[in-house]
């Protein structure tokens, strides 16, 4: 059985990471100084409680907090990042907490059913609006889902981004630019000063975004300037089919399913 972590230990752990980003909860009383309000987020996802026997895959998963509280929950846990776990806070918050969950320096892109297996729940926090190609990187994410998917990133809604670098709601411009599916590009560092900073969509883009990608969305939340969707890995034919017509030259030429009405056959 693991020793429990004094409060002295935890913040001289602490304080040997330059910075996080995740608020984690490492002893008792003891918190991470993250700028994320991990828990907040947290509590707007609607995670299963018991996640025993299932395999989960937190994509960007920086210091980890919701690695951990899958893990917590009983999840198998895959943590993945572009940046190594010594050059953020988990490599120490996993050594704190005991905890056994795996992490991959890789990109979401390079995610494959052939290299990393299939996932009952998918995280994807705080990542889709730093991608240049954020419906790539959804139709690979739903190739390697076989149940739920959880995404959390910026918003438009409330947010959008004038040329003065002020911020008003669409519905201030327009009541249908809110149902509209819509995505602002923010070229160079527009957006918070921050190169990483590419597109954001509204809520409508992203149930959008998400259906295009073939999930079912079940939930989605604006919350001020970010939004959480929730969906579920959809089989229908027909958007299987358009969501690989552009790159399949073995597609070119036959005919969407729901429009043969073969839909049901395979």
């Amino acid at each position: 059985m693991r020793r429990p972590v004094s409060p002295q230990e935890a913040h001289h752990a602490i304080a040997s990471v330059p910075h996080w980003y995740h608020r984690i909860e490492l002893a008792p009383g003891v918190v991470t100084p993250g700028i994320n309000d991990s828990p907040g987020v947290l509590a707007h996802l609607p995670l299963p409680d018991d996640c025993r026997g299932l395999r989960a895959l937190d994509v960007g998963a920086r210091d980890g907090f919701f690695s951990f509280e899958l893990e917590r929950r009983g999840a198998e846990v895959l943590a993945l990042d572009y940046m190594p776990p010594e050059e953020t806070g988990f490599a120490v918050a996993s050594e704190l907490l005991g905890s056994k969950v795996s992490y991959v320096t890789d990109n979401v892109y390079n995610l494959t059913v052939e290299r990393y297996g299939e996932f009952d729940i998918v995280l994807f926090l705080g990542v889709l609006y730093h991608l240049r190609n954020p419906l790539q990187a959804l139709d690979v994410l739903w190739e390697v889902c076989r149940g739920q998917i959880f995404v959390e990133t910026q918003l438009l809604d409330h947010a959008f981004l004038r040329p003065d670098g002020s911020f008003r709601s669409l519905s201030e411009r327009d009541e249908e630019l809110g149902v509209v599916p819509l995505m602002q590009f923010y070229p160079r560092a527009s957006l918070n000063g921050d190169f990483t900073n590419w597109w954001a969509p509204n809520a409508a883009c992203l149930r959008a975004l998400l259906d295009a990608a073939g999930f079912d969305v079940e939930h989605l939340e604006v919350l001020g300037t970010r939004g959480i969707v929730h969906g579920t890995k959809s089989l229908d034919p027909s958007r299987l089919y358009h969501r690989r017509v552009d790159a399949a030259v073995d597609l070119l030429g036959t005919t969407p399913p729901s429009q043969s009405g073969d839909a049901g056959s395979d």
